[in-house]
């Protein structure tokens, strides 16, 4: 009697030890929706940012889809890790794969993770969601 109840107390304590390493290998699926479209043509660059230090640069990861004719844009990105990320993208509406600006300011529409008005550059970490399991988030276009 003693041995099988050793036995299962391995058991149980061999499951609490592996759950964590379960866990890490984990991976999720980001769902992205862009509801605010208005000007419907060109191309939309997603950049889903994982370092700080790449927002409002170069992204970690990259998407461009081009713009429906109608309706909410909606971007599915898989096998994300858990972890903090953000996004920031635009509408390159003359399809020259760049943000175009007059100036600081960009003349094509914009937007990122959390931030539906700006009051200055957003930093990472107000644009910063968290993924731990799939996630959806709604990015609004602004400069529209």
């Amino acid at each position: 009697m003693k041995t099988l109840l050793y036995t299962i107390a391995l058991l149980i304590a061999a499951l609490f030890v592996h759950r964590p390493l379960l866990a890490q290998n984990s991976t999720y699926k980001l769902t992205i929706t862009i509801p605010n479209i208005s000007q419907r043509m060109g191309t939309m660059h997603v950049g889903l940012i994982i370092k700080p230090e790449h927002f409002m640069g170069k992204s970690d990861l990259d998407t461009a889809v081009v713009v429906p004719a109608d309706g909410p844009l909606t971007i599915v990105i898989p096998n994300l890790k858990p972890g903090q990320y953000a996004i920031q993208l635009y509408q390159d509406l003359n399809n020259n794969n760049v943000m175009d600006r007059a100036g600081m300011m960009p003349t094509e529409p914009f937007g990122f993770s959390n931030i539906a008005m700006l009051m200055g550059p957003p930093s990472f970490e107000q644009a910063a969601f968290e993924i731990k399991d799939d996630t959806e988030i709604r990015v609004r276009l602004l400069g529209n």
